[in-house]
């Protein structure tokens, strides 16, 4: 069964839908890329329970979606032309475009990426091998800066550094399988470094406390203090991280 319905919050309206299950024992709410608000209850949960849950965090699920909001407005192919600026540990970079004899990799000068492409190179497949380039470059340098990060909040964990990967996500910073295993969004590297931190001791906390329990967010503030200004930034910030 479902119904639509809304709440008012400030001077927004919040639309959403509540999709009921007998199997269901909590409610949870969803906000997703495509700016639907999602409610998931138990079949027994009246409506305005419901809406009084969703009245609680309606600061949250307007954060969601304006967030979401800001993506579709910035989601525009990246057209790997020289001009078009790129991020890396939160300072902005101009891409140069440079041509010769010889193909090189992507080198960070002063201000600028400079990638070098093949004069004799057909104009249709530059802007693949320029993207190809720069996310490896991005790959190399995520995997180096990242892997110094996971060894130095492990020891401050006094844990065994876990196995991580770095691989493109769309919408999580990170996660941890129930393996122990550290999944690390490519995107996170053109952040500052502050905010890299957060993501890669939030996760590593998780190899302790895999919800978001009390006793979980007392663990990160004892490795990072100030956890809560970082995840705001990223929270704020994280909409500029595109490639």
């Amino acid at each position: 069964m479902t119904a639509t319905a809304s709440i008012e919050f400030g001077t927004s309206r919040i639309d959403y839908d509540v999709k009921f299950s007998s199997r269901r024992k909590n409610l949870s709410i969803a906000v997703h890329p495509n700016k639907k608000v999602e409610v998931l209850a138990p079949a027994a949960l009246s409506s305005e329970e419901i809406q009084g849950a969703l009245k609680k965090k309606a600061g949250w699920v307007k954060e969601r979606l304006d967030w979401f909001e800001q993506m579709s407005q910035l989601a525009v192919d990246r057209e790997y032309v020289s001009g078009e600026t790129f991020l890396y540990l939160g300072r902005q970079y101009r891409l140069k475009i440079l041509y010769g004899t010889k193909r090189s990799p992507v080198k960070l000068r002063g201000k600028f990426f400079e990638v070098t492409l093949l004069q004799s190179m057909p104009e249709q497949d530059r802007r693949e091998v320029v993207r190809r380039a720069m996310w490896r470059w991005y790959r190399a340098h995520a995997l180096e800066k990242i892997g110094k990060i996971v060894g130095h909040y492990s020891e401050r964990l006094r844990i065994d550094p876990p196995q991580f990967r770095v691989k493109y996500q769309a919408k999580r910073w990170g996660s941890c399988s129930q393996g122990g295993m550290l999944n690390i969004n490519l995107r996170i590297i053109m952040a500052p470094l502050s905010q890299i931190e957060y993501v890669v001791a939030h996760e590593l906390c998780h190899l302790k406390h895999k919800d978001h329990s009390a006793s979980f967010w007392e663990l990160l503030g004892l490795v990072m203090p100030n956890y809560e200004v970082r995840k705001e930034n990223l929270r704020r910030d994280g909409w500029r991280y595109l490639l």
